[in-house]
């Protein structure tokens, strides 16, 4: 998006994809296309503070994982110490009372 210079005039046109290509749409000059400018500069910065919203939320989920991740693999550990220590053994990935 943004302004163009063709013949010493200043002109707004919107950028778009369509498939594969990027068409220009004219918007206009002077007032009507400041005022577009500045409503499509809106809409660009409310896009960006979404991302950075939904990377942060994305951040602070991924830390809870890697918590939980670890809390696991400690319960994991302990449950296998607890069970050789009462006499059990790992057959076939099953855990099976020595007799």
């Amino acid at each position: 998006m943004g302004w163009e210079r063709r013949r010493k005039r200043e002109y707004y046109y919107r950028k778009r994809r369509i498939g594969d290509r990027v068409v220009s749409e004219y918007v206009g000059t002077g007032p009507v296309a400041e005022a577009a400018a500045a409503i499509d500069e809106r809409e660009r910065l409310a896009r960006e503070e979404a991302r950075e919203q939904w990377r942060r939320e994305r951040e602070r989920q991924r830390a809870i994982d890697e918590k939980v991740d670890r809390a696991c693999h400690l319960i994991r550990n302990l449950t296998y110490a607890a069970l050789l220590l009462n006499g059990h053994r790992m057959h076939r990935g099953q855990w099976r009372k020595r007799r």
